[in-house]
């Protein structure tokens, strides 16, 4: 039952999306540990997620308790009656233009330290391929 306003929101975007393809929707509510003494706080939660979503689904099976959750299934509205409230808003990314040049002046120096690293690395693999197994195996 604990959920921030965020997390709400995206959850209802993703509900809105489902219905908006035309599929049912199926709303659980799990109840954790102490949370089972307060059902009355998830029920009243199904019923802000049905007015929250009356402009795009009609309820089929109102919130119902079973053991410990609360759940709820809905079925989308004709496509001509539908109406988003939580639709994701689309703005363009604008990059920002880099105007510290000493971001640039470090990651030269970084670069070059890594490329020596990678010369001696190389070294050491080849040692480390040399073996004498096939030597002793037969004498044993």
């Amino acid at each position: 039952m604990k959920i921030g306003a965020h997390d709400y929101e995206t959850k209802l975007r993703h509900a809105e999306e489902f219905l908006e393809k035309g599929n049912k929707l199926k709303i659980v509510l799990q109840f954790r540990g102490r949370e089972n003494a307060h059902k009355d706080l998830g029920m009243a939660m199904m019923e802000k997620i049905k007015k929250d979503l009356e402009t795009m689904a009609l309820v089929d099976m109102a919130p119902k308790l079973v053991g410990r959750a609360v759940g709820m299934t809905m079925s989308p509205l004709p496509a001509a009656k539908r109406k988003r409230k939580f639709a994701k808003i689309e703005e363009e990314y604008v990059e920002d233009d880099d105007s510290d040049e000493e971001d640039g002046d470090e990651e030269d120096g970084d670069e070059e330290d890594g490329d020596e690293e990678d010369g001696d690395e190389e070294d050491g693999d080849e040692e480390g391929s040399k073996t004498e197994e096939g030597e002793t195996g037969h004498a044993g």
